[in-house]
C-alpha cells in the first residue's frame, strides 16, 4: 500500500503538479506612493494654528522650528524639500531647499528652520513648504516630476517687536 501511495505521489509530480519555472518571472515596478505631512504631537508651530513670535524674546537660536512628520511608504526614497516665504507675489523662489533622507520606516521625523532675519515684525507670514519624490525644474520651483508625487504644509505667524507691537497685514 505505502508502495501504491509513492507511486501515485511521484506520478502527481511529474505530470505537472511540480514548479519549475522555465521563464523568467516578470514583476512589476515598484509603486510610487506620494509623501504626505502632519504636524509633530509636540510640535512648537503646529499646521493647524497661527504662530506668534516676538523678536524682542530672548530666544536661544533665532529661527523659528517647523517640526513636522513625513510620511511615505516609500521607505528606501529620498525626497526632496523646498520652503517658501510670503510667495506669491513673484519672485516665487524657495528660501532654501534639501533633501529629507529615507529612513526605513513609514515616518520620518523632521525639523526644518526659518531664521528670524527673513521674518518682518508688524506682519503675519505664510511659510510654505513643498516635499516631493523630486523636482522638475527650477522654472516652476513647485511642481513634482510626477504628477501627483507631492504634499504641502502652510504655516502661518505674526511676527511682533517694540517698535511693531501690532500687525498691519493679517494672515491671509
Amino acid at each position: 500500500m505505502l508502495y501504491f501511495a509513492s507511486c501515485v505521489a511521484a506520478l502527481g509530480l511529474a505530470s505537472g503538479g511540480g514548479c519549475i519555472a522555465t521563464s523568467p518571472v516578470e514583476f512589476d515596478p515598484e509603486q510610487n506612493f506620494p509623501p504626505s505631512m502632519v504636524s509633530e504631537p509636540t510640535a512648537e508651530f503646529p499646521l493647524n494654528r497661527i504662530g506668534q513670535i516676538n523678536l524682542d524674546d530672548p530666544v536661544e537660536t533665532p529661527e523659528m522650528p517647523l517640526q513636522i512628520i513625513v510620511r511615505d511608504p516609500n521607505f528606501d526614497q529620498t525626497l526632496d524639500y523646498r520652503l517658501f516665504l510670503d510667495s506669491p507675489p513673484l519672485p516665487d523662489v524657495p528660501f532654501t531647499s534639501g533633501e529629507i533622507p529615507p529612513s526605513g520606516f513609514l515616518e520620518r521625523p523632521t525639523a526644518l528652520f526659518v531664521p528670524y532675519d527673513l521674518l518682518s515684525a508688524g506682519e503675519c507670514h505664510r511659510i510654505e513648504l513643498f516635499v516631493v519624490g523630486e523636482f522638475d525644474s527650477f522654472v516652476e520651483p513647485r511642481r513634482p516630476a510626477e504628477d501627483g508625487d507631492f504634499d504641502n504644509a502652510t504655516w502661518w505667524v505674526r511676527v511682533t517687536d517694540t517698535d511693531n507691537p501690532v500687525i498691519l497685514q493679517e494672515c491671509r
